[in-house]
């Protein structure tokens, strides 16, 4: 009797041992299968991720703002000069909740070189406006002193303003932009020397969109200047 007692307490070990070892297998199996299947539901939301960056890309793209540009004297012998901003479209767009006009330089670089001994500061080129034309300070269509709303900056290079529907336009107040404090140049001469070419950059914003920057220039001649942003196909 004890050694069948014996007998069926070894097979019963060896049983256990046997099951244990499957348990242990399926549970390795079982693992492995978890890991694989994490990490297909990792791949998979990068790639979700990686779509939906691509269409919000694409819808951004889609909804780039496009405006007409003119500029015209204010009055006939005027120096001052008017320039109009027309939000064209798309009209999926909607509206602009805000609009900042920058008139840019002649060349991105003005004042990154060695300044000379005597010479103007990096500081006083980055303010000088190396074009033909500035915002006259202080006004704008949004300006309005009570309500506090700033109008051209002081240096007349940026013009912020309250943004607007497509389909509507925004006036602005351009002026000449006389030749730097430390140059010798009068007016005529500072006026040849940049050229007929308004450029500025137009920074757009609209709620639950990135901005948009969108650059272009402006030839103006004989007191008249047109353009549009983008450009229109094969101009």
């Amino acid at each position: 009797m004890a050694i069948a007692a014996l007998v069926v307490a070894i097979g019963s070990v060896a049983v256990s041992v046997s099951y244990g070892r499957r348990s242990t297998a399926v549970a390795a199996r079982s693992a492995a299968a978890a890991d694989l299947s994490a990490d297909a539901a990792d791949k998979a939301a990068g790639a979700a991720a990686i779509t939906a960056g691509l269409d919000a890309d694409r819808r951004h793209a889609e909804l780039t703002p496009r405006f007409r540009i003119t500029c015209a004297q204010s009055n006939p012998g005027a120096d001052s000069m008017s320039l109009v901003i027309h939000l064209l479209g798309l009209p999926e767009l909607e509206r602009l909740d805000g609009l900042t006009v920058v008139i840019r330089d002649d060349h991105p670089w003005r004042g990154q070189g060695t300044p000379l001994a005597g010479g103007p500061t990096p500081e006083e080129i980055a303010r000088q406006i190396w074009g033909r034309y500035r915002f006259t300070p202080g006004t704008g269509p949004s300006a309005d002193s009570v309500r506090g709303i700033p109008g051209a900056d002081p240096t007349g290079r940026t013009t912020p303003t309250g943004g607007l529907p497509v389909g509507e336009e925004l006036q602005f107040q351009l002026e000449p932009n006389h030749a730097p404090l430390w140059s010798q140049q009068s007016l005529d001469a500072w006026q040849q020397q940049m050229g007929p070419w308004l450029r500025l950059r137009l920074e757009c914003h609209r709620e639950g969109q990135p901005p948009w920057v969108l650059p272009c220039e402006m030839k103006i001649e004989n007191g008249v200047g047109y353009t549009e942003v983008p450009a229109p196909p094969g101009s």
